[in-house]
């Protein structure tokens, strides 16, 4: 595996919902648990020989670990051409998958990990190499495909695909111009967000159903009142599945911000637009619509927010 898959890994323990302490251990449990494959004891010997030399890369320097990659790839190729139809041929395609991500071969990536999904495999298995898939497509930049193999492994593993939030939900970049939308609220008002220019404005993503929403709610609330008199604008953008879950609610807190909704969730205009795949999830815009903040942390947002209207330049960025 690449240093930088290793890294993510330990990063993202909650992958699969067990703790892990190395990858490649991770990857062998699971794979073991594969549909309807043989096993060839010698393949696996020679394997574990592989894998264990693989596992203690990540503390070599760079070029000694590269050449030692390249040897592996060329061993695990004969691997799993010796031993085509096995258990150890999918796992050899993992770690083989893994190393062409190292050396920025993302195609030869691809097909490693499209060789298995096209496999007879169990979900374990099949939620791993979805995991590296879109890893490697989004090294190769293809965010498109990546987005719909996140929405594919969401389906198995909704943990795993949250993991991807920073690199796939912050393709918006602090500095780059807001996405302008031209929309109403749940009460028909016009909501022109190109008219909010000279204004800061404040985009939260939210839901009625999302827990983590409710417990931040106060604290948006406080924000709210806190700013609502200095030039600063909270626009609230549902993901309710019911739009009386949402007007409900509205009423039930008083919230005085205009509220977008379209019913589609995930997939609706405005949560496509900012990438939004993790709630809550908030923007601030400053007076030029330009993104000053991504993240979910209203202490973060107040800090920018306060720092914005100061107008000082020396902006704290926060993702």
């Amino acid at each position: 595996m690449s240093i930088q898959g290793v890294v993510n890994m330990k990063k993202c323990i909650v992958l699969i919902s067990v703790a892990i302490t190395a990858a490649f251990l991770l990857f062998t449990g699971y794979i073991s648990n594969a549909k309807e494959l043989q096993h060839d004891a010698n393949a696996a010997k020679r394997l574990e020989i592989i894998r264990n030399k693989l596992v203690n890369l990540p503390e070599m320097k760079f070029a000694d670990s590269k050449k030692y990659y390249e040897e592996s790839l060329k061993e695990l190729t004969t691997l799993i051409e010796k031993y085509p139809g096995t258990e150890e041929e999918l796992k050899a395609r993992l770690y083989a998958g893994n190393i062409h991500i190292f050396m920025n071969n993302f195609d030869e990536a691809i097909k490693c990990f499209d060789f298995i999904l096209n496999s007879e495999i169990n979900n374990a298995l099949k939620a791993n190499t979805l995991f590296f898939k879109i890893k490697a497509l989004i090294g190769k930049g293809d965010t498109k495909k990546a987005k719909d193999v996140v929405a594919e492994l969401r389906l198995i593993e909704p943990l795993a695909a949250e993991s991807f939030t920073n690199e796939l939900g912050n393709i918006l970049r602090i500095g780059m111009d807001a996405p302008m939308f031209n929309t109403a609220d749940i009460n028909g008002k016009p909501v022109d967000l190109a008219k909010y220019k000279g204004n800061i404005a404040v985009l939260v993503f939210w839901a009625t159903w999302c827990e983590p929403c409710l417990q931040e709610f106060p604290n948006v609330k406080k924000m709210y009142d806190k700013f609502k008199d200095r030039g600063v604008q909270v626009i609230g953008i549902s993901l309710d599945d019911d739009i009386g879950d949402l007007t409900g609610f509205v009423k039930q807190e008083e919230i005085s911000w205009p509220q977008i909704y379209d019913g589609k969730r995930w997939n609706g205009a405005i949560p496509s637009l900012y990438h939004v795949q993790n709630l809550p999830k908030l923007f601030v815009l400053d007076r030029e619509n330009k993104i000053r903040y991504i993240g979910s942390d209203t202490e973060d947002v107040s800090r920018v927010v306060t720092t914005l209207l100061s107008e000082s330049k020396e902006v704290p960025l926060f993702r």
